[in-house]
C-alpha cells in the first residue's frame, strides 16, 4: 500500500501481510546455506587457533554468568570478541565471492576519468576485497582483533561486505549473525574443537554458482569437562 506523508511530499510504500510473511520465510530459505557454512568455517578455523577458541569460550562463559546461563538477546549483544570472531570468518570465507549489480544512472569513478552509462552491469569481487594487502594486513591470517572498534575505523567502509552494502545489501543480516553467534556458543559451551588427521588445510572449495561452497570438511569435537551449564 502507498502512504503519503503530505508535509514532505512523499510517498512511502509499505508490504502487505502477504508480503510481509513472504519476506519472513525468506529469511528462512536464503540464510539456511549461508548461516551453516559460516558455522562450520568458523569451527573450522577455531579448531586451527586454539588460543583465539579459547578467548571465544572466555568470553562466552563471562557473559552467560551474568545471566545464568540464559542465552539472551542482551547476552548476544555483550560477546564483543564472538562477533569479531564471526565478522573475521566472514572476511576470510564470505557467503558470495562476489556482487552483481547494474548502475541505475551515469557514474564517473572519481578522478579515474572512467565513466560508466546507465545500465551497465558491474562485478564486485568481494573475496579479492576481504584478501585485499592494501586493506588488511596480513590477510590471509584469522585475526579477529582486526574487527575491534578502533580497527574499524580505519577501514573504508566498503573494504568489508559479506552482506553487500548500500540499499541492496542483505535483509537478514541481524537474523543471521544471531543465529551463528547462538549455534556457535552452543557448540563452545560443552565442546572443544580439534583438528585431527583427515582435516584439510587449506579449504578446499567447489566450483558452481551460488554461495561459496566448502567441500566435505572433518574436525574432532571433545566433550569439555568445564561446560557451561546453558538455560
Amino acid at each position: 500500500h502507498d502512504v503519503q506523508d503530505k508535509s514532505r511530499n512523499q510517498i512511502y510504500k509499505s508490504l502487505t501481510l502477504d508480503e510481509a510473511v513472504s519476506q519472513c520465510v525468506q529469511f528462512f530459505i536464503a540464510g539456511f546455506d549461508t548461516v551453516s557454512s559460516t558455522i562450520s568455517n568458523a569451527a573450522y578455523l577455531l579448531a586451527l587457533h586454539p588460543d583465539i577458541q579459547n578467548r571465544a569460550f572466555e568470553t562466552v562463559r563471562d557473559v552467560l554468568q551474568e545471566t545464568e546461563g540464559e542465552v539472551t538477546y542482551e547476552a548476544l549483544q555483550d560477546m564483543n570478541y564472538l562477533d569479531n570472531v564471526v565478522s573475521e570468518t566472514l572476511r576470510l570465507y564470505p557467503s558470495f565471492s562476489r556482487l552483481e549489480r547494474v548502475t541505475e544512472a551515469e557514474f564517473k569513478l572519481g578522478n579515474t576519468g572512467v565513466v560508466l552509462p546507465k545500465g551497465t552491469a558491474l562485478i564486485i569481487p568481494v573475496y579479492a576485497i576481504h584478501r585485499d594487502p592494501k586493506l588488511y594486513l596480513d590477510p590471509d591470517k584469522f585475526d579477529p582483533d582486526r574487527f575491534l572498534p578502533e580497527e574499524r575505523t580505519k577501514r573504508d567502509l566498503y573494504a568489508y561486505m559479506p552482506f553487500g552494502s548500500g540499499p541492496r545489501g542483505c535483509i537478514g543480516r541481524r537474523f543471521g549473525l544471531m543465529q551463528v553467534k547462538t549455534c556457535l556458543i552452543y557448540i563452545l559451551a560443552n565442546f572443544t574443537i580439534h583438528r585431527c588427521p583427515e582435516t584439510k588445510v587449506p579449504l578446499e572449495f567447489r566450483l558452481g554458482p551460488g554461495p561459496l561452497a566448502v567441500k566435505p570438511q572433518t574436525l574432532r569435537f571433545e566433550e569439555r569437562t568445564d561446560k557451561i551449564s546453558l538455560k
